[in-house]
């Protein structure tokens, strides 16, 4: 196993922006939500490294895959919030002569959520987070038709912009483009996602 190695830049800033997002504790009525989404999540994966730390053989084109996403989150204030995301990925898969490698990925989140104001339905907010990411190894050897299974735990940072679209009070829809980069033993796994989805507040 590797030693976790984060990019540490990056994740001071987002426990600097989630340490901020904390010391803020008016609440906006029916602050919490839950939400549920999914969409396309698009293969930037280190193809090289994953190879060579996992597979050793040589580097592998992966596919893109789709993902899932369960949200919970608490309304601070009208320009800050805390949220909660749990994320499921359906397998990257590469084939090559020998075999078929797929990673599938686990990932859970906490993040803030910075929101633009503005008069109408349409709120714009840019997203800052970190987590951690369970990676899922299989490979599948076509000469003797035996898999090998190996899984991996990391820390994540993840950046994103997108759209709340009120319909009611307590309905609103979101859109969303996410980059999520896996630090240390998982460095290999990053991909941005665009999701679309669905929240109730209460």
């Amino acid at each position: 196993m590797k030693k976790i190695k984060p990019n540490k830049k990056v994740y001071i800033l987002c426990m600097l922006f989630s340490l901020i997002a904390s010391t803020l504790v008016s609440a906006e009525n029916d602050p919490y939500y839950i939400g549920i989404s999914m969409g396309p999540a698009f293969e930037q994966l280190d193809e090289t490294e994953a190879s060579q730390h996992m597979v050793r053989s040589s580097a592998l084109d992966f596919d893109n895959s789709f993902c899932f996403q369960l949200r919970a989150g608490y309304i601070k204030n009208s320009y800050l919030t805390g949220e909660a995301s749990i994320e499921y990925l359906f397998p990257f898969e590469a084939e090559s002569e020998r075999e078929i490698v797929e990673f599938d990925v686990l990932h859970l989140a906490f993040q803030s959520k910075l929101t633009y104001q503005k008069t109408g339905p349409i709120h714009p907010y840019a997203l800052i987070g970190l987590g951690l990411i369970n990676s899922q190894m299989k490979v599948k050897l076509k000469w003797n038709n035996t898999s090998i299974k190996d899984s991996e735990w990391g820390l994540s940072a993840k950046l994103g912009a997108g759209v709340d679209i009120y319909i009611t009070p307590n309905i609103f829809s979101h859109i969303e483009l996410n980059l999520t980069k896996g630090l240390g033993n998982v460095d290999y796994i990053q991909y941005p996602a665009f999701v679309l989805g669905g929240n109730y507040r209460f």
